[in-house]
């Protein structure tokens, strides 16, 4: 059962990166959107099982002048979004 995983914070104002780490599963997906995208910055500083797709909202990523630098990090629109909500079990959101 995958889970798409939100995070909408910076991770220089939170440890939910490091909490999420415990809470992911092979399969599941995270998607950063509003300032989340600044963890796409460079590689997670955090550790993550196999099998984690990681994502920076393009729009988001755009309106803030954030480039992934990491190859760890692909970028997705919001037609993809909407599609990986659609296509996940659950969606869990990190606030």
């Amino acid at each position: 059962m995958s889970t798409l995983h939100l995070i909408n914070r910076s991770p220089f104002s939170t440890n939910v990166l490091h909490e999420l780490a415990d809470a992911v599963s092979e399969g599941d997906h995270i998607l950063l959107i509003e300032d989340g995208v600044y963890a796409a910055f460079g590689a997670p500083c955090w550790t993550l099982p196999e099998g984690i797709s990681l994502w920076a909202l393009q729009e988001d990523c755009a309106s803030r002048g954030v480039t992934p630098s990491s190859v760890t990090w692909g970028t997705m629109d919001m037609a993809g979004f909407v599609a990986l909500t659609a296509s996940t079990h659950r969606t869990v959101s990190w606030f």
